[in-house]
């Protein structure tokens, strides 16, 4: 082992993608598109409901995003990279705003939802939760540069740290108030228990949107470790709006 190395401690965000990398990436998104051809024969299936799945789905999700966003930030300590800053608060705020989505599912934790929810409130917070995670990749996308100085954020990492959670618990509490209080502001997402017209619009947008962060990533070579798994969520990101909304 070299002295680079060994004063210099290797992040999967600074790690080139190898072959071996690529491969299994590779496995996993080819076993993803395998599920996702398998299933979606059966989106428009409808089963009969348990009560327990949302917060069961919703609890997995936000640990996992958290420790994710808890990793990302650790690695932004250390390299200062805007593009980590930014991705950290973007799994961040995908755990936060899985909290909302979850409370405020029908059924979920009262027969109509916390939070004072509306009929299109747990459709819109999808539609924020689904567009905004691909916006942040999209950025961090942009953002990133081999060239670690000029992606070096100056100052110091605890404020910006903690500007970052502060400017995601504002988003998300924005989203929330509007999609809770601001309810009858936007266009009806639903028609009884089906997908009203104007949100198959939207929600398909939002797939799109989800496609085009994926493109762009892939158009930001040279690729790291980090990059290549962000992908393969990306693609699992489009299986999910495919399953649970644009088929649905």
């Amino acid at each position: 082992m070299n002295e680079s190395t060994t004063e210099r401690p290797v992040f999967l965000s600074t790690l080139p993608a190898g072959p071996s990398e690529r491969r299994l990436a590779l496995v996993v998104m080819l076993v993803s598109i395998a599920i996702f051809v398998a299933v979606a024969p059966f989106a428009k299936v409808l089963l009969a409901p348990v009560p327990p799945f949302i917060p069961s789905l919703a609890t997995a999700l936000i640990i996992n995003d958290l420790i994710t966003a808890v990793l990302l930030f650790g690695q932004f300590a250390f390299l200062r990279s805007r593009a980590l800053l930014v991705l950290a608060c973007g799994y961040l705020f995908t755990a936060l705003i899985t909290v909302s989505h979850a409370l405020t599912f029908p059924g979920a934790f009262a027969p109509a939802g916390l939070l004072g929810a509306g009929q299109h409130t747990t459709a819109w917070l999808y539609v924020f939760w689904h567009a905004g995670f691909p916006l942040i990749v999209i950025a961090y996308a942009l953002l990133k540069n081999p060239r670690a100085e000029k992606n070096s954020l100056p100052g110091r990492i605890g404020v910006a740290i903690l500007g970052g959670i502060a400017a995601v618990l504002v988003t998300v509490g924005g989203f929330t108030l509007l999609a809770t209080a601001g309810h009858d502001w936007l266009p009806a997402m639903m028609q009884a228990n089906h997908i009203a017209p104007q949100g198959h619009v939207i929600l398909t947008g939002t797939w799109l949107l989800s496609l085009l962060a994926l493109a762009v990533l892939w158009r930001r070579r040279p690729h790291t470790v980090l990059d290549l798994w962000l992908m393969v969520v990306l693609g699992a990101w489009v299986f999910d709006i495919a399953l649970s909304a644009v088929l649905n």
